[in-house]
């Protein structure tokens, strides 16, 4: 099977460096141009069959940005399992003021906060994977999410350590997984 993985395009909070989390914050001008930019590369690159869409609106303005330029003709399911994570009270706030390791450690701080522990994000974004490998293997599914659960995917999908991968906004990747 053919994955083609996109980072929804950028938002103001994307530009400002802030926690976005759950929140539903719309795309601006530059992730529109950057979601219309992927529709016209996927259209000359790809046959999409199918594609799986989070549910949070700078994913569903992407992917609809995406359409205007490459009306896919395949299925297209919203799906909150590649939805970004819950940073509970950390959302809204500068990425500089946060520890991510410490965020990333389950303690007492972080489940008080509401923070979705990482172990979480790990499992959704593994399950997804699970429930791809039963379509059939010759489809080329686009996924539209987010850096957590995108980057949580390529590291199972490669074996690349999560501090090594970083993911932009509005760029396509491209991964052949075995569905045996």
């Amino acid at each position: 099977m053919k994955l083609i993985l996109v980072r929804h395009g950028q938002t103001d909070a994307n530009k400002n460096g802030i926690i976005q989390g759950v929140d539903d914050n719309k795309l601006n001008s530059t992730g529109i141009e950057q979601a219309k930019e992927v529709g016209k590369e996927l259209k000359k690159k790809y046959k999409i069959d199918m594609v799986f869409c989070s549910p949070l609106i700078r994913c569903v303005e992407t992917l609809n940005n995406i359409l205007e330029e490459y009306p896919i003709e395949g299925e297209i399911f919203m799906c909150k399992l590649i939805q970004e994570r819950d940073f509970g009270e950390y959302t809204g706030v500068d990425e500089k003021n946060i520890n991510e390791k410490e965020l990333n450690q389950k303690t007492k701080l972080t489940e008080e906060t509401g923070v979705e522990d990482i172990e979480s994000l790990e499992k959704r974004s593994q399950l997804f994977l699970e429930d791809l490998k039963l379509e059939d293997g010759n489809k080329t599914v686009l996924v539209i999410s987010h850096h957590g659960p995108i980057r949580m995917m390529i590291n199972k999908l490669t074996g690349k350590n999560l501090d090594d991968i970083k993911v932009e906004n509005g760029k396509i990747l491209e991964f052949d997984i075995d569905t045996e």
